[in-house]
């Protein structure tokens, strides 16, 4: 029986957990309760362009130059999270619009690390970072978002962007 895909989402671990390897691995046993881990990339150095361009719909906020300049030239790790509905139980998935908005509201935690609960992922932000504006991990809110981050971070793999604009098509059109 072949697994019928729901969804997908691009994360990126920013430097403070993508430089402790435990808290790395830690996040991402955590995340692989919800999805298969698709395509990590280790020790990926963040240029500021690309940084910029991440994060260009933000470029307006108080933070956008802080984090730009935090993260250029810093490593990272990348890599997708791809969600089954028939593989993973997500509890009351239905309240949710997507599968980034249930991580983010009910895995990650909210960027606002003040806002952050006890089983947030973020809230190890709080120990762990070094500077402020490093809440530890990025994802994607949907799987549309997710496909623009797929297309620049892995820019250099089209085999990987192929990969995930025909998934995205199948998602879009109904998991035909």
């Amino acid at each position: 029986m072949s697994q019928k895909l729901n969804a997908f989402v691009f994360i990126m671990l920013k430097p403070a957990a993508a430089n402790d390897i435990e808290l790395s691995n830690f996040i991402k046993n955590k995340l692989s309760k919800y999805g298969d881990i698709k395509h990590i990339r280790y020790s990926i150095i963040v240029d500021k362009e690309k940084i910029s361009k991440h994060y260009k719909s933000s470029q307006y906020s108080l933070w956008y130059p802080f984090i730009i300049n935090y993260l250029s030239q810093k490593a990272v790790q990348i890599f997708i999270l791809e969600y089954y509905t028939d593989k993973y139980e997500i509890a009351n998935n239905s309240n949710y619009s997507s599968f980034g908005e249930f991580l983010k509201t009910q895995v990650i935690g909210s960027a606002n690390l003040c806002k952050t609960k006890k089983h947030h992922l973020r809230r190890l932000a709080l120990k762990k970072a070094t500077f402020l504006v490093d809440n530890l991990i990025h994802s994607s809110d949907n799987t549309e978002e997710a496909l623009k981050e797929i297309r620049l971070w892995y820019e250099n793999e089209p085999a990987v962007i192929t990969e995930f604009e025909t998934k995205a098509l199948r998602l879009f059109r109904g998991n035909r």
